[in-house]
């Protein structure tokens, strides 16, 4: 005889590891995705292959151990092309070029933090271009911006 109601929490536990393989939850750092996606969003990711347009988390070609969240500008022979929504603030494929799709193992499900910001994170506005918008890149010292 099984105790009562201990399968729930089992097959809850299983379902948990299950799941952690698919998914996993990241935090936004940063201002590369602005407005789009703010520091201190929260987001669910997936496993899945990446598509242009989409929200991705990638290994930072410059710093293995660092994950980057970007949108896919272009994919091509010669790899992915990330880019940020923000620009002036954002470290990309300006900087480091193409990545190999390998790199790329999550993209953005949902926004689930915070609670006035939950929902799907938009796709990309029209088609993205790889050119340089003029705007100024990002900066290795910020207090370099600030006024004395």
């Amino acid at each position: 005889m099984r105790p009562p109601g201990l399968a729930w929490p089992l097959f809850a536990l299983l379902a948990l590891l299950v799941a952690r393989r698919w998914l996993d939850v990241v935090e936004v750092r940063g201002r590369s995705m602005a407005p789009t996606l703010l520091p201190g969003d929260r987001l669910v990711v997936v496993r899945a292959r990446p598509r242009p347009g989409r929200i991705v988390l990638a290994r930072d070609p410059r710093e293995p151990g660092r994950e980057l969240i970007k949108r896919v500008a272009e994919l091509d022979a010669r790899g992915a092309w990330l880019r940020g929504d923000n620009p002036a603030f954002s470290t990309d494929a300006r900087a480091f070029g193409a990545i190999p799709p390998s790199a790329i193992r999550w993209r953005a499900l949902v926004r689930y933090w915070p609670p006035s910001r939950i929902g799907v994170p938009a796709n990309a506005p029209g088609e993205m271009t790889l050119l340089d918008e003029g705007g100024e890149p990002a900066c290795a010292f910020p207090e370099a911006l600030v006024g004395n």
